[in-house]
């Protein structure tokens, strides 16, 4: 019996490490940074997940997506939509249509009431700044979070994978000037609870207007820790991403340059 148990650890443990989230690549130009946190204490993986791909020279695609369940059931699941994911981007340049493509898999290979909820943008590099264009699946809406400290959801939403054959799906198109981010999450951000208390989003909102200044890693460090000290125990998977558009060497020269200016004057 300690034998088939310690083999049986070994095939878990193996199978987790091969689904977890892969590392962020480092891009030129561009700040990814993300955070993951699963629930059950026991279990490496769960139903959320993340991932970045290249789809081309200055162009990736990101996602990150929820599976409804918890434990080694919704980590089967979480491998196939990932996968999926990873093969439409390389057919399909609109995030709708890399949706579309990943709920077909999800029909053909579950036969079961599995569902799952995904929110996904292509991200392209431009003369200034970071192009933008973002669909939903049925998951929370990513926020878009101006340097200035404005932070609003952005309207993408559409049906859920893996319950009709043609979901709904749009996409909506927008810039992230220097020092803006767009942050991804999960329903685990939201739904913390303290009590009958929700973190919700009016507090989500709140806090990234409050990390507006801080480069993607602090950001998604901060909404991490925000939701940790907010929440009585995880009662869900979390995962958080951002992606930012770094502040010009030219944009950061002339800050430190006026504020030399101000100190000077005073």
């Amino acid at each position: 019996n300690g034998r088939l148990y310690a083999s049986r650890h070994r095939v878990a443990r193996s199978l987790q490490a091969a689904l977890l989230p892969p590392a962020l690549p480092e891009v030129e130009r561009l700040e990814l940074a993300a955070r993951y946190r699963v629930a059950e204490a026991d279990v490496a993986i769960g139903g959320d997940f993340y991932d970045v791909m290249e789809v081309g020279p200055d162009a990736w695609g990101v996602v990150v997506g929820d599976v409804c369940g918890r434990g080694p059931d919704a980590a089967a699941l979480t491998g196939l939509v990932r996968h999926s994911v990873r093969t439409a981007v390389i057919r399909e340049r609109e995030p709708s249509g890399v949706l579309a493509q990943t709920n077909a898999a999800v029909l053909d290979q579950i036969d079961d009431a599995r569902f799952c909820t995904v929110a996904c943008l292509r991200v392209e590099r431009a003369p200034r700044g970071v192009r933008v264009q973002a669909s939903s699946a049925g998951h929370p809406r990513p926020v878009l979070l101006r340097s200035d400290g404005t932070a609003t959801f952005v309207d993408c939403a559409g049906l859920l994978l893996g319950v009709v054959a043609q979901p709904a799906l749009v996409d909506v198109e927008f810039h992230l000037e220097p020092g803006d981010a767009v942050v991804l999450y999960t329903d685990g951000v939201t739904e913390a609870r303290r009590g009958k208390d929700l973190f919700g989003e009016d507090r989500l909102l709140a806090t990234l207007a409050g990390l507006a200044h801080l480069d993607a890693d602090a950001i998604a460090a901060g909404l991490d820790d925000a939701v940790a000290v907010y929440q009585d125990g995880a009662d869900d998977d979390i995962a958080v991403l951002v992606v930012r558009a770094p502040m010009s060497a030219a944009a950061g020269s002339a800050a430190a340059g006026s504020t030399a200016a101000g100190s000077t004057a005073g």
